[in-house]
């Protein structure tokens, strides 16, 4: 319900989503001029299952915008019931899926991981499918499993680089001891086996300079200490103020009390097996998150994307006791994650309300042109991270064209700018820091310019093309070139916001 208390949401990746999912939306709308600036490299881009999902829900609901809220909101509904598909493969207490729903307001949510975010549930669930089939293979159950884990290598790496070794683990240790048995119930990993080396030989991900990226390609990765430092940040800690940090408080003290040495009932002898199974899991997860690299070239905070996973698979080997001394730390977990959605509803809010003036700056400029943000203000009152950042992707979401920067620039992006129409190259990193701007650069590229901030970039007159302020509201400014009659000389001064649009 908090994600449709607002009309924006304060997710930093959020515009760039929704411009991949409209770009493929309006592939054939000439005014969208979508092929005239991409192209769609579809059969070697692992992100691509979410943007077409979109795709297909933003013909019936329209906007793109709309489409990534409605799959957000099922992906929100999938976090409880993929953790109980589990629980019940693994025989376990279908009660502990409450821990489920206080982990969806996440770190990965708050930037905008949502390939990785939707990847979570569709891992629990493909978990379990892989335990039902390790016990008890059938044809079908087994097709379906290898479905799921092409489906998850398509929707993202990290998730499918935690399912493959759980779910062969899963395979191998549930199964008889016979190699005949084992290697039939691994038969599921065919497909996303070959699909995986087709990957490491054709990837741009793997073989970044085939698309054009000459930039090295470091591997950093972060001290075990500050990972295990930064592991409540990386949960859960996405809001101002201390709320988040009580979410997180109780689910931990719910999962101690489950824990907590007591008396228990006997369970079926081969459960301890599942339960460690389960741990071997966690344990997977852990390692990922302390060992895994921080950073691979462009790619970043790799390793913190497995402290929600971790958290996500705890639940499993949790075993609760009967009556009220199991219940009441359920309940705890329950109004966690109810406690954890209310806290979400006024940031939502109140960062729409912020927000305020931005659309009817965006609405004056005329579609499929090219946009460049300028954000010198990219922080919010309302969320720890970077929400404004990319909110330049919001004219593409709407009007096609171009609005940089843009994922498309990356080698894992299914949608990737074409060579004779991409924009000026730029440094790594360079929507961090609008001062990098050269007018005299990539201003003949550009047909408008959105700032957000108090601060006129072009103020001193840059050499480059003259540019004219055509709507301004708070923080929001837009301003339009003014032609080609710049060229060998200075650009004019910059007329004020009550100029209008020619």
């Amino acid at each position: 319900m908090p994600l449709w208390a607002g009309k924006y949401l304060p997710f930093t990746d959020l515009p760039q989503h929704v411009a991949a999912i409209a770009t493929l939306r309006h592939w054939w709308d000439p005014a969208w001029k979508a092929q005239q600036y991409f192209t769609l490299d579809a059969g070697r881009s692992q992100y691509l299952l979410y943007y077409l999902v979109g795709t297909l829900l933003a013909f019936p609901l329209d906007t793109a915008e709309r489409a990534n809220l409605v799959l957000l909101s099922l992906t929100a509904l999938a976090f409880p019931y993929a953790l109980r598909s589990l629980l019940r493969a693994l025989r376990a207490d279908e009660r502990l899926a409450l821990f489920a729903p206080a982990l969806f307001y996440s770190q990965a949510l708050l930037i905008g991981f949502f390939n990785y975010v939707a990847a979570l549930p569709l891992l629990l669930w493909a978990l379990g499918l892989a335990v039902r089939d390790a016990e008890e293979p059938t044809p079908r159950r087994t097709a379906v499993l290898a479905v799921a884990a092409v489906a998850l290598f398509y929707l993202h790496l990290s998730a499918f680089l935690l399912f493959a070794p759980a779910a062969a683990l899963a395979s191998a240790a549930l199964s008889p001891r016979a190699p005949w048995a084992i290697a039939r119930r691994l038969v599921w990993a065919g497909p996303a086996a070959a699909i995986s080396l087709a990957f490491v030989a054709t990837s741009p991900v793997v073989h970044p300079r085939e698309v054009g990226w000459d930039r090295a390609v470091g591997i950093f990765f972060e001290p075990p200490g500050e990972a295990l430092r930064k592991l409540p940040r990386a949960l859960l800690d996405i809001w101002p103020g201390p709320g988040d940090d009580l979410v997180l408080l109780a689910l931990v003290a719910a999962a101690a009390l489950i824990a907590w040495p007591q008396r228990r009932d006997p369970e079926p002898e081969d459960q301890p097996r599942r339960r460690r199974i389960a741990a071997a899991w966690l344990a997977m997860a852990a390692l990922l998150y302390l060992a895994f690299p921080i950073r691979i070239g462009w790619l970043w905070q790799l390793n913190e994307r497995y402290a929600i996973a971790f958290a996500l698979l705890a639940p499993c080997v949790l075993r609760p006791v009967r009556g009220w001394r199991g219940d009441a730390p359920l309940l705890l977990a329950a109004g966690a994650g109810l406690f954890s959605a209310g806290l979400a509803v006024p940031h939502v809010r109140a960062f729409s309300t912020e927000v305020d003036g931005f659309d009817r700056v965006l609405d004056v400029a005329r579609p499929g042109e090219r946009l460049r943000s300028l954000v010198y203000d990219p922080g919010s009152a309302h969320a720890r991270f970077s929400p404004y950042l990319h909110f330049g992707s919001y004219y593409r979401a709407r009007k096609g064209g171009v609005a940089a920067f843009s994922f498309a620039e990356l080698p894992q992006s299914p949608l990737r700018y074409r060579p004779e129409s991409a924009p000026p190259a730029m440094p790594e990193g360079w929507e961090w820091d609008p001062r990098r701007f050269s007018n005299e650069r990539e201003g003949p590229y550009y047909d408008y310019l959105l700032v957000r901030g108090s601060v006129d970039p072009l103020a001193r007159h840059p050499v480059g093309p003259s540019w004219r302020r055509i709507a301004h509201e708070g923080l929001w400014s837009l301003y339009a070139k003014e032609g080609d009659e710049w060229r060998g000389r200075k650009a004019a001064s910059v007329s004020p916001a009550r100029d209008a649009m020619p």
